[in-house]
């Protein structure tokens, strides 16, 4: 007959099922960023995924360009704000600090004056500046853009 295993050498914490994790802020903020960040790339990219460094005008693979945003300091209440990003290449987005003379010429020719005056007011001030993202706003903007860049 087979000897029974002694049950108090048994290891039981290998049998607990762990619940999953929710993702942190942080990781949902990274994914929500990595979804806008295509979606602002692909946005009006030609058939052959080519669009145009908002700043020095040249035309890259959306897959060479970053999601420079107009105001610097990438503050949550601009990260995913639609008329702040826009196409920039490497150069202009690191190299040239985000080129913010050619940025804001293109800012006011897209969007006028008083518009650009307006926008200028979110980076300024903690009251202006700050916006605390909750695990269900990240989630509901990760479907959004989930969304958006299927109907591109």
């Amino acid at each position: 007959m087979e000897k029974l295993k002694d049950i108090s050498v048994i290891n039981y914490d290998q049998f607990i099922v762990k619940k999953p994790t929710k993702p942190t802020l942080t990781k949902l903020k990274k994914e929500v960023w990595k979804l806008f960040s295509l979606w602002v790339r692909l946005g009006d990219a030609d058939f052959q995924g080519m669009n145009t460094c908002c700043t020095c005008r040249k035309k890259y693979h959306y897959k060479k360009l970053q999601a420079g945003h107009f105001i610097p300091g990438r503050h949550n209440a601009v990260l995913f704000h639609e008329d702040l990003v826009h196409p920039q290449c490497y150069s202009c987005n690191f190299f040239l600090g985000g080129n913010p003379r050619e940025y804001d010429k293109f800012m006011r020719e897209k969007y006028g004056n008083q518009k650009v005056e307006e926008f200028d007011l979110l980076g300024k001030g903690k009251q202006n500046g700050y916006k605390e993202y909750t695990a269900e706003e990240l989630e509901k903007l990760k479907f959004y853009y989930e969304d958006k860049i299927k109907k591109i």
